[in-house]
């Protein structure tokens, strides 16, 4: 394919395929930032409801807590037991045996971690545990949690939970404690209720299997503290409970107690989108985070990019076949005008261009056709009048010559040769005729050239040979003919001085001819931008549709002199309104 940027196929299909590709283009990437914010949007609100589910059963989890915590706390079985929890185990007091049976029986229905009771009748720390009742000594840091929990019931009366916290060095399942004083039938406080809280049973929670919630391979639900660190465990990152920091935007938020949903890094520095709020428990300042990572989330946006992609490259190619078969289809039938018009302009008027269509390249065809027609026709018109006449001159010229200089010179010659054999005064009277005879043709001879170009156009200008030529053609036809000219300064160039002369010349002899008319004038104006002549006779007149009168091409001739000047020529006339003929030649600055 020749490639031009120049032509107009070229053009057209890339103008084709700027707007196709554009419009792909367009739509692509529309559909794709369409269909990336639609899923960013489904990924969000499933993350917003895992974390809501989440969070709702992680407090139900602590409530139904509380709810034992507080039924114990007001249990008669409790407060039987609560004077001198190391007598627990005596049995040999029945009510005491019976109360503690009902509290582990209980304790069994609900599956507790571990139950406690703490004393307050005694001075120093007594703990005992319903799940261990042999257990007298407790771990450093667990020992410090039920010291902190009897010094504050001891002055609030109200729910206490200890967060979570490891009780030795290398433990991993960190635990928390809810505590809830209990009292005597006076209302004093004797004792108080623990409950153990694992971190196992939290992570049974928040731990549950991803895939099946919305979360994916990458997604997790975790919590975490107000101190930033991890309050059940991470997918990711074993034991990690209270040793993984989650410093976060999501995370900063919701500790100022702000809930949403946004795009930020992780704990572990991945990109993801992440849903926060911050939890509902009394005593605790734990946020709930769902989260999933960016990469994962987007694996549809990445299919449907390259889905995308694919079906652009098809249609890029569907539209550039489309383009290039469209625009042959405009372009072939102008590039045959084209040659037709080039063909024209080398001087071959037989070109023709075949386009049957209906449209506007169609019209246009036929226009350009119809044009070559008349072209041709005028072309063809123009060479006539020519030739017709160069014959006419030739004509008129030898019959002046033949009935004027070749009549007289036979005549000379006859006269000489009935000279022959005279006297001496029959010679002196010849060769004074002949004299005489001669002088008639230099005449002759001078008017003819004068025909054929007047030497006054060049010795006097063109307003002093119009003048001339009036006068001689009114004193030929004995009519009087009025000439005026006006402004005329400057004289015009040669060729506007020959071609008006000859106007005029042709003007004067159709109304000399072929008019009848007795009064005839003639008019040489000069303004600042045009040179005008104007012809009026009083003649017959003519109908211009029927053509000149006489058949001949004088009038078509003057109009081809005026239009070859730059100029116009305007004819009024009618049968029996005379003729008025206006010449308007532009001035050349």
């Amino acid at each position: 394919m020749n490639f031009k940027v120049s032509s107009i196929t070229t053009k057209l299909l890339l103008l084709f395929m700027f707007v196709g590709l554009a419009s792909v283009a367009v739509v692509g990437i529309y559909s794709f930032y369409a269909a990336r914010e639609a899923i960013v949007k489904r990924t969000m609100d499933q993350l917003i409801s895992v974390r809501a589910v989440k969070k709702q059963q992680i407090e139900y989890f602590f409530t139904e807590k509380i709810r034992n915590l507080e039924f114990l706390s007001l249990s008669n079985d409790m407060r039987q037991l609560a004077p001198d929890p190391t007598a627990c185990s005596d049995k040999n007091n029945q009510e005491r045996r019976i109360a503690l049976e009902n509290i582990r029986a209980y304790d069994r229905s609900y599956g507790f971690s571990n139950l406690f009771l703490i004393s307050f009748k005694v001075d120093n720390l007594s703990v005992f545990s319903f799940n261990d009742p042999g257990s007298a000594v407790w771990p450093a840091e667990e020992h410090k949690k039920f010291a902190q929990l009897r010094e504050i019931l001891q002055y609030r009366d109200s729910l206490v939970i200890i967060d979570l916290f490891q009780r030795f060095e290398k433990d991993t399942l960190p635990v928390c404690f809810l505590g809830k004083g209990i009292k005597d039938e006076e209302g004093k406080l004797i004792g108080a209720v623990v409950l153990e809280v694992s971190s196992a049973e939290i992570n049974r929670i928040m731990l549950q299997n991803n895939s099946r919630i919305g979360l994916g391979q990458s997604g997790e639900a975790y919590l975490v503290g107000h101190d930033f660190l991890m309050r059940s465990e991470s997918r990711f990152i074993p034991h990690s409970v209270l040793n993984t920091e989650v410093c976060s935007l999501s995370a900063k938020k919701a500790t100022l107690n702000e809930t949403g949903a946004i795009g930020t890094t992780d704990y572990r520095n991945i990109q993801v989108f992440s849903a926060y709020e911050p939890l509902n428990i009394p005593g605790l300042k734990w946020i709930i985070l769902a989260e999933i990572d960016y990469a994962e989330s987007l694996i549809p946006v990445n299919r449907i990019r390259n889905d995308i992609l694919l079906v652009s490259l098809i249609i890029s190619i569907f539209i550039l076949a489309i383009a290039r078969l469209i625009s042959k289809m405009i372009t072939q039938p102008i590039i045959r005008l084209k040659n037709a018009a080039l063909k024209t302009g080398q001087g071959d008027f037989n070109s023709r261009v075949d386009i049957k269509s209906s449209d506007e390249i169609g019209a246009l065809a036929g226009t350009f056709n119809t044009m070559i027609d008349r072209i041709r026709e005028e072309r063809a018109r123009r060479l006539s009048a020519m030739y017709d006449g160069q014959e006419m001159e030739r004509q008129r010229v030898s019959r002046e010559l033949h009935d004027g200089l070749g009549q007289k010179l036979v005549g000379a010659k006859l006269q000489l040769e009935n000279c022959e054999g005279q006297d001496y005064l029959c010679l002196q009277k010849t060769f004074s005729e002949i004299k005489n005879v001669f002088g008639s043709l230099i005449e002759e001879t001078r008017q003819i050239s004068n025909d054929l170009m007047p030497p006054a156009l060049n010795e006097l200008g063109l307003a002093n040979a119009l003048e001339n030529l009036c006068n001689t053609a009114g004193h030929q036809a004995n009519l009087e003919i009025e000439f005026y000219t006006h402004g005329l300064d400057d004289p015009p160039d040669n060729k506007t001085t020959v071609y008006l002369y000859r106007i005029a010349q042709e003007a004067l002899n159709n109304a000399i001819r072929h008019s009848g008319a007795k009064d005839i004038s003639m008019q040489l104006i000069e303004n600042k931008e045009n040179l005008i002549l104007i012809f009026e006779d009083n003649g017959s007149g003519f109908d211009i549709g029927q053509g000149e009168p006489g058949g001949g091409n004088g009038l078509y001739n003057m109009q081809e002199r005026a239009r070859i000047l730059g100029g116009t020529l305007n004819v009024e006339t009618g049968p029996g309104k005379g003729t008025t003929i206006r010449v308007k030649i532009p001035k050349h600055k």
